[in-house]
């Protein structure tokens, strides 16, 4: 079948499950297939404590909030977004003195040498299409003299996170969609680089991106599950100005604390409990699994632990969120 073929069957079928079981065909999805790229800054050490609260208080993160086409806050997230890509038949129907225009506004537009071509290299793919994010999310704060260096950026390998949310729940059937496969990256902010976004931010009329802020890396570990108000809610009843509006990017939160933890399962553990226990909502690693289209251990994988260390942090979760509302129960 062809995308348009492919399309216009996913467009008839109803949001939910029937999208997302026509997309379990890998042929189907690879037919409308595209991808996405995100950095997250991250800056500070570990330090001494007596705490998981106070060992991260010293380690933060950058992060935007959005807001959709409709003006509505649209969740938190790291700097990037989908991928802009040429495609071979719009390449080739491109005159060649139009071509280097694509520099820069597409990101499988490349220059070799002096002539301009199109690579399908996913390396550098990824990293233009960050860059470029980049570039259009801090200019909706009013800036363009901020930027990375792209070969500094450390690649969260996610083989199997599929991004398929906005075409099997959102998607009105019009126009052009895409299944997406998302690359994550960490960047070590060492240019005090996220201090000088918050500080030159101002909102740009008509912008994607409503601010910019530098988060302490404990607090953003229960990004994901706060029930929304009516007046800010994601499509699934998420919160939309404190929770991550892709569950890949809240994996990312976890991996660099799995990091600076050195990838030790009883720290991991003890950290999922201490996270829950401050958390006024069940913090769940089988819903980012379920989320993200993968198993437990392709989660566990991307943490750089075991599977049976993810499911201990997944059950002392569970105890203490369900010791809590025992205690809550007992008081009231």
């Amino acid at each position: 079948m062809t995308r348009d073929e492919v399309l216009k069957q996913i467009g008839s079928l109803s949001k939910g499950e029937e999208r997302a079981t026509l997309l379990e065909d890998e042929n189907i999805r690879n037919a409308v297939l595209s991808s996405g790229a995100n950095v997250t800054l991250y800056s500070g050490q570990l330090r001494e404590g007596s705490s998981f609260e106070e060992r991260f208080s010293d380690v933060y993160i950058g992060l935007i909030q959005r807001k959709n086409r409709q003006g509505k806050k649209d969740g938190l997230g790291a700097l990037g977004g989908l991928a802009e890509r040429t495609g071979h038949l719009e390449f080739a129907r491109t005159p060649k003195s139009e071509r280097i225009k694509l520099l820069g506004q597409k990101d499988d537009v490349i220059l070799d040498g002096e002539n301009v071509i199109l690579t399908d290299d996913m390396e550098i793919i990824r990293k233009n299409n960050v860059m470029r994010e980049m570039r259009e999310e801090l200019s909706d704060l009013g800036m363009d003299d901020i930027s990375i260096n792209p070969e500094k950026m450390e690649l969260i390998p996610m083989p199997k996170v599929k991004d398929d949310n906005y075409m099997i729940n959102i998607w009105d059937g019009k126009g052009e969609c895409y299944a997406i496969t998302p690359y994550c990256h960490l960047y070590e902010d060492t240019e005090n680089l996220m201090e000088r976004i918050v500080e030159k931010s101002s909102e740009q009329v008509g912008g994607e991106v409503v601010s910019y802020q530098k988060v302490n890396l404990f607090e953003v570990l229960s990004a994901f599950g706060n029930k929304g108000t009516k007046e800010d809610s994601l499509e699934d009843g998420r919160n939309a100005t404190k929770d991550y509006r892709y569950p890949h990017e809240y994996l990312v939160s976890w991996t660099l604390a799995a990091k600076m933890l050195n990838h030790n399962p009883k720290d991991m553990i003890s950290l999922a409990q201490e996270v829950q226990q401050k958390s006024d909502h069940p913090v769940s690693f089988y819903r980012i699994a379920k989320a993200t289209g993968q198993t437990m251990e392709d989660v566990a994988e991307i943490m750089g632990i075991d599977k049976a260390t993810l499911l201990k942090m997944d059950e002392k979760s569970y105890a203490a969120e369900k010791q809590k509302m025992s205690d809550f129960s007992v008081e009231k």
